[in-house]
């Protein structure tokens, strides 16, 4: 598995939601400011809720470009057999779900990404379950998740 496409596969989507993030934030900008969004009653709060969504739209679009920026900044570690799990790692556990596959990268997690040996899903390692497998090696068990057993580390 190429770790360094997995990466340009990601970085592509990502800049691709930033663009409509962006684009979606700009337009709830407008609506906020626009003149229809202005109170008719002191109970009418459409001018606050368009608001809101514009910020946290604007949110949004700004935690996609630091994690692209962390993305792009990135370095590949080189990895032996025998390292403990690091950022870059891909990592395949066995739990009572079955097998999962998982990339641990800086910057975004949540993403599915379909590839020819199946799905890998990728984390951080601040989510609780990258933070757990950090450090651990093929064989140790980690229990977010709701217990796993680490199959193997690429």
């Amino acid at each position: 598995m190429d770790k360094a496409e997995l990466i340009r596969r990601i970085i592509s989507d990502l800049e691709a939601d930033l663009d409509q993030a962006t684009e979606a934030a700009l337009e709830s900008a407008e609506s906020a400011t626009d003149d229809e969004a202005r109170s008719e009653s002191k109970y009418d709060t459409r001018g606050l809720e368009t608001s809101y969504l514009a910020a946290g739209q604007a949110r949004h679009a700004l935690e996609l470009k630091e994690a692209l920026e962390s993305l792009r900044a990135f370095a590949l570690p080189e990895f032996s057999a025998t390292d403990p799990i690091a950022l870059g790692s891909i990592v395949t556990t066995l739990s009572s779900q079955g097998r999962e596959t998982y990339f641990i990268l800086p910057g975004i997690g949540g993403l599915e990404l379909e590839t020819e040996e199946g799905p890998i899903t990728v984390i951080t390692s601040k989510s609780p379950l990258g933070h757990e497998l950090i450090g651990k090696r093929t064989g140790d068990r980690v229990q977010a998740g709701g217990g796993k057993t680490i199959l193997k580390i690429g």
